[in-house]
């Protein structure tokens, strides 16, 4: 019985999460980011090739709106857009995913309607929206972009759990956000910091903090669903432990007996 594709039709499955996890623990053989007290670990990049490799998929190496793209047949391809964080603390009940670091493209959008988001921030959150959904609508000529989706992977400040989430390419602009109510924040009253846009929760007594624009440092904007929202989770893994191996190690592996013998190389003096 055909399910459909992982991640666009359904969940991922026990053995397809199982081989996310072994892919993720490679890199901790000394090819992944160091971390100090961690060790190795994969990073965003290593994410986005996992993905791609578990979907049939391929990296979109001219960064286009998504990071990993698959061929549907019979029709369009769909995209992921993977997004790596450390996980929200508990209390909050919330995810957390950088949507974008291009100030110029955000700020531009701003200033051809001429926004101040210092003195309009109700004029400027709905902008920060649509400029996200206008990218998705630029490339519906060539991907099913109603069927692609958010792809998170969370970890722990130390980095033993990790959680795979969920989210539809549209949760930017679902119904469950309600009114959001949009403010200038941080910094001081005369020059403020960021934009940010609030919602009530239920059972809730402080509002939450949706959406987060810092325009004046890298462009982040951020946007923090609440828990319940994804489409679904993993639940908690961890990665195996694995041998750390040196460059010249992997070229012996590789290349036996290719490795020069001779005099070593001149020290290097700063």
């Amino acid at each position: 019985m055909d399910n459909g594709q992982a991640i666009r039709d359904r969940k991922l499955s026990d053995v397809e999460v199982e081989k996310i996890r072994l892919l993720l623990s490679t890199f901790r053989d000394g090819s992944g980011q160091r971390l100090k007290k961690a060790g190795y670990m994969p990073d965003y990049l290593a994410f986005e090739r996992v993905t791609a490799l578990v979907l049939n998929g391929n990296t979109n190496e001219d960064k286009g709106i998504f990071d990993v793209v698959v061929p549907r047949p019979g029709g369009k391809p769909w995209g992921v857009s993977c997004k790596m964080t450390t996980d929200q603390t508990w209390k909050n009940q919330t995810w957390f995913m950088e949507l974008s670091n291009s100030a110029k493209k955000l700020t531009d959008a701003q200033e051809d309607l001429g926004i101040d988001w210092r003195k309009s921030p109700g004029k400027a959150g709905p902008n920060l929206i649509e400029t996200v959904v206008s990218w998705h609508d630029a490339v519906r000529s060539d991907y099913d972009v109603d069927s692609s989706k958010y792809l998170l992977l969370t970890h722990d400040s130390n980095w033993r759990k990790f959680e795979i989430a969920c989210f539809d390419i549209d949760v930017i602009v679902s119904e469950l956000a309600g009114d959001i109510e949009w403010v200038a924040e941080g910094g001081s009253a005369s020059s403020p910091s960021s934009v940010a846009g609030y919602i009530e929760r239920d059972g809730r007594d402080e509002p939450h903090r949706l959406w987060q624009w810092f325009a004046r440092s890298g462009g982040q904007l951020k946007y923090y669903p609440p828990m319940g929202w994804e489409d679904w989770r993993t639940g908690p893994f961890e990665l195996e432990d694995c041998p750390i191996k040196d460059l010249k190690s992997k070229v012996e592996e590789y290349w036996p007996g290719l490795w020069p013998e001779g005099e070593p190389s001149s020290p290097v003096t700063f």
